[in-house]
């Protein structure tokens, strides 16, 4: 799709107009709008006249508004959002439905077009609108017009091409706070005139962070990329048109992909992170599983009580310690650790069009595109300096066996009060003794403890894998004396398509548009975690285990790997359609009938697996690709989708045009897998179901009083069946389908008042039902029933530091034996609307020893739900990231100036109501009113040849939050806060050379 403008602002503000359309008001001669023209159903037409709901912005509305990148269109198209997800890819939402499936095969419900060819993996995050012809949001499913169908929208982004008659040079220079520069430039050469040109354009954009780390002062979160587009235009007659372009971004800077991690301090750690409410505490590391597979709980369950208490350097039922001088990052773009955010990425795009009249009624198009990206993230997981590791300097040693001496500190670890001094000092002769009473000689056991003596002879530090080589078994790894955590997410994906269509241009009343499309992508991607606290458990439960296994006793074994890595070993998508659309003219000029229907087949292929303490590697060994077996899955999916549109043009006396339009629509996104199941975890699907959509929609567009007013507004139902949205369960994402029903009404006027002043508002009220629907909620697992007891898994096994529920009748039967309470009593959450929480197993087995016959114990509860907690309603809950209320409005001044000059003063506004971040609705997950403010003011020669741009965006600096995320159970359920950009502001000067 393209937008042409002849002069002017947006054309698509939305407003009901009724009151507007049944008045006839006589008004004083008044500048017109001038016309914006698109091409939304492949032809040249009046955006006023499309029977679809578009928000068109030309180039120069881009500059005006300050829309400078993707997260911008949601100050000025009505009901789009836009949010950062948590492992590095975007939620742009159009009427709240965007991508909320979490997976190496997920699609998003807006298909994003850049020249035309659809980006199964746009990188929204990297990139600033430069050099563009125009950007058009198109609303609601849209499958026969393009190549790839969509659910809630397109957006088309189009660049500008080259002009095969005039040279061109323009260079745009901007500097700002946060000591930002911009430079953009576009050279324009026709070769051939009238033939053949060449347009080359770029970016670079550079500025310091906008988050403080208070660790060490440093500016994080900032921005430093660069972009080339090369063009060339080939227009050997009047017949053909052939466009070739290319696109090549790289990025390297300190971006981070959460900006925030919220979390009101669990005091058990039973949750970490308590459900009610989203502070700026740290979360409580009890809960996490890193410190739990270290702890003195977690290790007696596999050792024995006398080597977990020796070996375990926590105590999970005692409270947590923070780093000595700690300091509460309470600011909303404040983070306190010592983990310097890291990330990179690169795009490299390609694209070739051919436009071919083929006969004097018949047009042919034929688009080709390659598009290959990656990127690599990492930052600290919790945003907090790592806790120091535990340490007990008391001189001396005792002996607690024959031939088990150990530090004196040991006797505080036996009294429940841990240390890495004991540990250290324990392990080999505790390993050694094994080994002896496990039969093997005494010289043979000293040799094969000796083989771990290397990571642990740092006293009061800990080995840390790093990425590559299996981490610490492959010997990539270093030392630290404090629990500090970081994650990597990295993503690869290349992409081939091919969209083939022909329209008709009939002088008749009747006219038809074909088209077929192709497309092929393949995905790769990772997700680590890393810590001291996971590579410690590998190192000594692959030490102990490794007694029973032959292949460890020359060199030793680690439970590799001692890192968390969710690994998209390969993705792929297949996807083939052929799509049309008939038009009919019922009444010339009048009344119009389109009808529309598209065949789609995907092909989905995935395959990957999760590694964490997945099996004995000998120490030494660095090829990971032989630890674990990939879990492949295959889906094919086909579906038929389709519009219908009635339009009506009627000659009314109290308007200069009217367009009144119906629709019915119906679009498909395929289903997917489950990005991987960790072995051994049951109750986890291994994929999910597409999703399908029914839209109805009743729109008008206006011009009235002389085409100085515009008045434009829309009613939608949408009825969502299967619906696609992740929760994180048992480590990994898991994709559930739901059905919603939404509903809302977008309505604008402009008003264009005289030749200088114009003025703008629209607003967009969205409802939105989830309908028929049951979860569980992760984050609290009760759910509200008070006869249940929340249980933190403290065991080294597949359930490892997940959560589990056990049900009761009456009474409360007291807690299960070896099941024990936190420190602050197994009450202290009652409060929060859960009665009795404490630690123990939650291994099927395990719980269901303790609910046997007269326990007072039950493995399920109401509604069905099961141990992994109780089952809620969603019924009348809203979406997720949808604002019931938001409104924009904008007024624009241009005042002459001596030598025919001017100056133009522009102010946009945004206001929306409250979200939620989670479809569960818990008390962390509401996000309350936002607003934005804009200003500019430019000035122009009356040759058009510069500018001088003064501007300043969010004027009153709010931290307005886009989104949320919800971490695992694992990681203590904190929330990650997604923000939008604080005040910034700056001077922008841009010269052109004809």
């Amino acid at each position: 799709m393209s937008a042409q403008r002849k002069a002017g602002a947006t054309r698509s503000l939305w407003f009901i107009n009724t009151l507007l359309l049944s008045s006839a008001i006589a008004l004083p001669a008044m500048a017109q709008i001038e016309e914006v023209v698109v091409t939304a159903q492949k032809r040249t037409e009046n955006v006023q006249s499309v029977p679809i709901a578009v928000t068109a912005f030309t180039g120069q509305d881009l500059k005006t508004q300050q829309i400078e990148q993707f997260k911008d269109l949601q100050f000025h198209a009505p009901n789009v959002t836009y949010t950062a997800g948590n492992f590095g890819g975007v939620d742009f939402q159009i009427r709240g439905i965007g991508v909320t499936a979490v997976g190496y095969d997920s699609e998003s419900g807006v298909a994003i077009n850049f020249d035309e060819v659809f980006l199964a993996a746009p990188q929204l995050t990297e990139g600033s609108f430069y050099d563009l012809a125009g950007v058009e949001i198109l609303a609601g499913p849209q499958s026969t017009l393009y190549g790839r169908g969509a659910t809630g929208g397109v957006v088309n982004v189009n660049i500008a091409k080259p002009d095969l008659e005039n040279p061109m040079v323009q260079v745009i220079g901007d500097i700002g706070n946060y000591d930002a520069n911009r430079v953009q430039g576009t050279v324009n050469i026709p070769i051939i005139t009238d033939e053949l040109a060449l347009r080359v354009s770029g970016e670079w954009d550079k500025r310091d962070g906008f988050v403080t780390n208070l660790f060490n002062g440093d500016k994080v979160d900032g921005l430093n990329q660069y972009s080339v587009r090369p063009t060339l235009r080939w227009q050997p007659s009047e017949k053909t048109t052939i466009d070739i372009t290319g696109e090549f971004t790289r990025e390297d800077d300190t971006h981070m992909r959460a900006d925030k991690q919220l979390c009101t301090t669990d005091p058990t750690g039973v949750l970490g992170c308590l459900p009610g409410s989203a502070g700026t505490q740290p979360l409580n590391a009890n809960s996490t599983l890193s410190v739990i597979a270290s702890s003195q709980q977690g290790l007696s369950n596999v050792l024995g009580p006398v080597a977990g208490s020796l070996l375990g350097l926590y105590n999970i039922t005692q409270p947590q310690a923070l780093p000595a001088g700690f300091v509460d990052p309470t600011g909303d773009r404040q983070i306190n650790t010592d983990f310097t955010p890291r990330w990179q990425s690169q795009d490299n795009f390609l694209s070739g069009k051919w436009h071919q009249s083929i006969m004097p009624w018949l047009d042919g198009t034929l688009i080709l595109g390659y598009d290959h990206d990656s990127y690599i993230s990492q930052q600290s997981y919790n945003n907090i300096p790592g806790e120091p590791l535990p340490t007990n300097n008391t001189p001396g040693t005792v002996t607690l066996a024959p031939g088990l001496t150990v530090p004196a500190s040991c006797l505080a670890s036996l009294a429940g009060s841990p240390s890495l001094s004991c540990a250290q000092g324990a392990f080999l002769p505790l390993l050694a003794g094994a080994a002896i009473g496990g039969g093997v000689p005494a010289p043979a056991a000293l040799a094969y403890a000796a083989n771990f003596a290397p990571f642990l002879s740092q006293p009061g530090q800990l080995p840390v894998s790093q990425i590559g080589n299996l981490g610490l078994t492959g010997g990539n790894f270093r030392f630290t004396g404090s629990n500090e955590a970081f994650d990597q997410s990295d993503g690869e994906s290349s992409e081939y398509s091919g969209e083939l269509r022909f329209a008709t241009s009939f002088t008749g009343p009747f006219n038809a548009m074909l088209g077929f499309y192709y497309l092929h992508t393949v995905t790769t991607g990772d997700y680590y975690v890393n810590a001291p606290t996971l590579d410690y458990p590998s190192i000594v439960l692959g030490a102990f285990g490794g007694l029973a296994n032959p292949n460890c006793f020359a060199t030793g074994c680690i439970l590799a790997p001692g890192y968390y890595h969710n690994i998209g070993t390969q993705s792929t998508l297949t996807s083939k359609a052929v799509f049309g659309e008939v038009y009919y003219d019922l009444l010339p000029d009048t009344l119009k009938l389109t009808g529309g229907i598209r065949l789609t087949n995907d092909s989905k292929f995935n395959t990957g697996r999760i590694l964490l303490y997945t099996q004995d590697v000998t120490i030494g060994s660095t090829n990971e690709n032989a630890v674990g077996a990939n879990i492949p899955v295959s889906q094919q999916f086909t579906a038929w989708t389709g519009r219908a549109v009635i339009d009506w043009t009627p000659k009314l006396d109290f308007t200069d045009s009217t367009l009144v339009y119906l629709s019915y629509s119906t679009g498909y996104k395929a289903g997917g897998a489950n990005p991987n199941i960790q072995p051994g975890t049951p109750g986890i699907p291994s994929t999910y179901a597409p999703e399908n959509i029914i839209a109805y929609e009743l729109g008008t567009k206006n011009m009235i009083f002389k085409n100085s007013l515009q008045a434009n507004g829309d009613v939608y139902y949408y009825n969502y069946g299967g619906l696609q949205v992740a929760t994180i369960q048992q480590n990994t994402a898991v994709n559930d389908n739901i059905a919603a029903h939404v509903w809302g009404a977008e309505g604008s006027l402009l008003w264009q008042a005289t030749d200088r002043l114009q003025f703008g508002i629209s607003a967009a009220h969205e409802e939105s039902n989830i309908v028929h629907t049951s979860l569980l909620d992760p984050a609290n697992p009760t759910g509200g029933n008070q006869n249940t007891l929340l249980i933190k898994d403290d065991s080294i096994s597949a359930t490892t530091g997940n959560n589990c529920v056990l049900y009761f009748n009456g009474a409360f039967p007291g807690l299960p034996a070896g099941y024990v309470a936190p420190s602050v009593g197994q009450n202290a959450l009652a409060s929060q609307g859960i009665p009795h929480v404490a630690f123990g197993s939650c291994n099927a087995a395990a719980l269901a020893a303790v609910a046997g016959p007269g326990s007072g114990y039950s493995l399920t509860g109401p509604n069905g739900s099961t141990t992994a907690g109780q089952i809620v309603s969603l019924d009348n809950h809203a979406l997720q990231n949808t604002p019931q209320l938001s409104i924009s409005a904008n007024a624009q001044y241009i005042q002459p100036l001596p030598a025919d000059y001017s100056l133009t003063a522009r102010t946009d506004v945004h206001f929306q109501t409250h979200f939620w971040g989670s479809i569960f609705q818990d008390g962390a997950s509401f996000v309350g009113a936002e607003y934005t403010w804009d200003a500019s003011l430019q000035v122009t020669p009356p040759d058009d040849v510069w500018y001088v741009q003064a501007y300043i965006k969010n004027i009153t600096n709010q931290n307005n939050v886009t989104g949320q995320y919800v971490s695992s159970q694992t990681s203590g359920l904190y929330t990650n806060a997604f923000y939008g950009d604080p005040r910034t502001y700056g001077v922008e000067l841009g010269i052109k050379f004809d």
